[in-house]
């Protein structure tokens, strides 16, 4: 009653009449509206697939992200990882069930990206798990704990997507025995070497389709075409 948290903008905090979303007129997130039907991301071009796609295996049977990694969606993944804006995974919840609702996944559970318990501990929640838990409360879905960080691994973030596979390669084990059908919640996906090992495990452990719903992903790049030649070298 005296902090209700759908009268100010997520993004920059100004007061606003009251929607599902919580942005303002002012502030908008890069809806991920042209996306791979594999990983999920923002793709270039009309195909069904992007480019990394056509070129790796996949552990995963299908990814949805709800928007773009960019702009105002860095500044709300950053806080609610880093600045204890846990009030906001309520809020980009929405979203997910938005992308939940328009596809056709068949699923038994949801469960998430778990962090190390160091990390978790210093930084006192793990937003993966805030994000699934409040999805799980919109639905019908059980949120189930399946999976654990059992090696401290490494800040991924200025490894390429190799570096970070073999960087987390055995880092996660499974909690029991999965359903058959899992969706698998994170806050970004930025290579999808986590999710990608996460369902590894899943499957290795008995789920048949794993499933993976983020909330932003990093969009695909476009590959640079290689440099002309000068001109120079054909006067010669």
């Amino acid at each position: 009653m005296l902090f209700p948290d759908d009268i100010k903008c997520i993004v920059c905090g100004r007061e606003m009449r009251p929607n599902r979303y919580g942005l303002c007129n002012h502030c908008k997130l890069e809806i991920n509206d042209n996306f791979c039907l594999r990983c999920g991301r923002h793709k270039i071009g009309i195909g069904d697939y992007c480019g990394e796609c056509s070129e790796q295996s996949l552990h995963f049977d299908e990814a949805r992200s709800a928007v773009n990694y960019d702009g105002n969606a860095k500044k709300l993944i950053y806080r609610l990882k880093y600045g204890n804006a846990k009030y906001l995974a309520n809020t980009l919840s929405q979203y997910l069930l938005d992308v939940l609702l328009l596809s056709d996944w068949q699923a038994d559970c949801i469960t998430y990206v778990p962090v190390h318990k160091s990390r978790q501990k210093r930084r006192g929640y793990n937003q993966a798990e805030l994000l699934a838990r409040s999805l799980a409360e919109r639905t019908d879905l059980p949120c189930d704990n399946l999976l654990e960080k059992s090696v401290k691994t490494p800040n991924q973030a200025r490894l390429n997507r190799a570096a970070r596979l073999e960087n987390l390669k055995d880092s996660f084990s499974v909690i029991g025995k999965p359903p058959e059908h899992v969706i698998l919640v994170d806050d970004v996906m930025t290579t999808g070497s986590t999710a990608d090992e996460c369902s590894r495990v899943l499957k290795r452990a008995g789920a048949k389709v794993v499933y993976v719903l983020t909330f932003a992903s990093v969009p695909e790049r476009p590959v640079l075409d290689k440099p002309t030649q000068n001109i120079t070298d054909f006067r010669r």
